[in-house]
């Protein structure tokens, strides 16, 4: 990752810093996917984040990978928008939030994948598009903390 990448990724925590403290969470997801762009150089040549690269740089299940249009497929975060809300409301609940913080806890949270139309269906009626299931929060449960759990349940195949 460039210099400028660099910066503009700490841009982007800062950001997400002032919106987390400032308690203004609807606007997060413009600013998890500029960092996200940022820290995997996905950017245009003018240096802007570019989304679209998303969708060449992510993990892309089996059956994304077979559709033939772009508007076939959809990115979706790994773990939902909601959840990683939630682990930073954890950070402010425990009076950690911190500029790193928020940097250490979404390079180990914040990702990708790549499905298609027909997977993010599945999701939606098992209700998982934008929670993760119960047995991710379960510590005795072997799919505790499993990223993947919610693509799982669903039989989505990467």
């Amino acid at each position: 990752m460039g210099a400028s990448n660099d910066f503009n990724a700490n841009l982007e925590l800062q950001h997400i810093y002032l919106e987390v403290y400032s308690e203004r969470y609807h606007s997060l997801k413009q600013y998890l996917e500029a960092y996200y762009c940022y820290r995997h150089n996905l950017v245009t040549r003018q240096g802007k984040p570019d989304w679209q690269q998303i969708f060449s740089f992510a993990k892309a299940s089996k059956q994304a990978k077979q559709c033939k249009a772009r508007k076939d497929t959809i990115k979706e975060l790994v773990l939902p928008l909601s959840v990683l809300t939630g682990m930073l409301k954890v950070l402010v609940r425990d009076d950690e939030l911190t500029v790193e913080a928020i940097g250490t806890l979404l390079d180990e949270n914040l990702d990708y994948v790549i499905l298609s139309r027909n997977e993010w269906h599945s999701l939606c009626e098992l209700g998982l598009d934008n929670r993760m299931p119960p047995a991710f929060y379960q510590p005795d449960n072997p799919d505790y903390q499993d990223h993947m759990s919610r693509f799982n349940l669903a039989e989505i195949q990467f």
